[in-house]
This record gives C-alpha cells, sequence and structure tokens, in this order.
C-alpha cells in the first residue's frame, strides 16, 4: 500500500448491511463474522431489523453497529457505514458471502495500484448508456487481468476512501431500495476524473438469492415496481439533462 500507517491507525473497514439470516444461503452474517475473525479491520454492522440486532449486536467480531427499525435499503445503508468507518480502505460485504484473507488482499493491493482506482470489485459490467444494457459482465472466473468497468457489484467490493471522499462522492438515496446506484456510482466515478475496475479475484463465494419483493421503510415494494421507477430516476438524472457535461460518454 502506498500510505505509511501508524499502530493506531485502523488499515480497513469491513461494512455489512444485515437485514436477516439469509435463510435460503449458506451463508449468512454469522458465517461472514467468523471469516472475518481472520483479517484484520475494524467491522461495522448496519442492522435494519430487531430480530438480528437483538441476537449479534453484541458479537465480539462486531467492532461499531447502527440499529434502524427499518430497512432503509442499500444505499443509506451504504451511506451510513461509510460515514462510520475509520480506515483508510472500506469493504462493503452483502450478509450472503464467504470471504477469504487472499481475496482481501488482492482487492486492496488492486485498489492502491491502478490508475485512478476509487472501487474495485470481483464482478462489475461495462453498460450501453443509450439504451441502458449490458454490453458485457465480468464475473468470476471469467476474465485473468483488471478491466476498467462502468460499475462493481454492491455484493463485494472495496473502497478508496481517501480518494472517495475528496471528490465527494456519496451513494445517491434516490436510488433504494435497490437497482441503478451501482451504474449511477460509475458514473459520478467518470465525471471525477476516476475509475473503477472488475479485478481477477477468485477466493470468495456468493450465494445469489433473489427475492420477489422488498421491505423498503416496512412498505413491501416489488422488485419490478422499483427497477421500473429506478430507471426513470437514473434517466431523469443522466439522460434528460440538458447540460452536455452530465451526459455519460
Amino acid at each position: 500500500m502506498e500510505e505509511n500507517l501508524t499502530k493506531t491507525e485502523i488499515s480497513r473497514s469491513f461494512i455489512i448491511p444485515v437485514l436477516n439470516f439469509s435463510a435460503n444461503s449458506p451463508y449468512n452474517i454469522s458465517t461472514l463474522l467468523s471469516d472475518l475473525e481472520n483479517i484484520p479491520g475494524e467491522v461495522i454492522c448496519i442492522f435494519n431489523s430487531i430480530e438480528v440486532f437483538d441476537k449479534l449486536h453484541n458479537h465480539p467480531r462486531i467492532d461499531k453497529y447502527c440499529f434502524n427499525n427499518l430497512n432503509p435499503g442499500k444505499s443509506r445503508s451504504w451511506n451510513i457505514g461509510i460515514n462510520m468507518a475509520e480506515g483508510i480502505s472500506a469493504f462493503i460485504l452483502n450478509t450472503d458471502i464467504h470471504v477469504l484473507p487472499s481475496a482481501v488482499e488482492q482487492m486492496e493491493t488492486y485498489l492502491y495500484s491502478l490508475n485512478n482506482a476509487v472501487i474495485v470489485g470481483p464482478q462489475g459490467r461495462n453498460i450501453n448508456f443509450e439504451d441502458l444494457s449490458i454490453v458485457k459482465s465480468f464475473d468470476k472466473g471469467t476474465f485473468n487481468e483488471p478491466v476498467q468497468t462502468h460499475d462493481v457489484s454492491g455484493s463485494l467490493f472495496a473502497i478508496h476512501l481517501d480518494k472517495y471522499l475528496k471528490h465527494h462522492l456519496i451513494y445517491d438515496v434516490q436510488f433504494s431500495p435497490c437497482f441503478y446506484e451501482e451504474w449511477d456510482m460509475g458514473l459520478q466515478i467518470i465525471k471525477a476524473g476516476l475509475a473503477c475496475y472488475a479485478v481477477p479475484v477468485k477466493d470468495f463465494e456468493h450465494h445469489v438469492k433473489t427475492s420477489l419483493s422488498v421491505n423498503y421503510f416496512g412498505r413491501e415494494l416489488t422488485r419490478e415496481k422499483i427497477l421500473s421507477e429506478n430507471r426513470e430516476r437514473f434517466e431523469a438524472k443522466w439522460l434528460q439533462s440538458p447540460s452536455d457535461d452530465k451526459h455519460p460518454t
């Protein structure tokens, strides 16, 4: 890493939004905390339900936590965790992730060595912004060199906090509870003259579970409705502005 750390500095922060115990996955917040016992760094949990908070907030591996009595969605949870982080790098992790120390170390090496990198993750996509379609996905095991992408998957990624904060990047809460927040961040990064990368890190597992609805601030919303409305918000923000400097390239 390019920074010189003192013994009192926190090298990295792990930020974990927690809604439930991932019943349909072999991995959950409990297994993730076990993974992190062998990886240095502060652990910050954003608890978004009372049942998980009651059972886990005193867990010895959790250094800081926030409790939200209702689920505020991904963008708000990530922002809360980033605001609480004191690390030089910040890792965002889904609860249904299994991660090895080597994956964290490799991601961090890429984060501090790639040109203008502010966010890196093991999965990313290139986007056609004319019709909002995915041109190419870079998934685990499908590429062998770092690739500059338009977005990085939100299930596991690392942030160079100094660059992130200095360029006033922030996850836009209008894309809560989910969808398009990753594309929006990718365009914020491009506009700031920085870059995000998909990096060939393989020492992790992610069990993908898709539900038909999301409970957001106590309201049950269908994924179809969220996707449609957030697409409209994304187009209004980035594709329908009269100012040319807001249009993605």
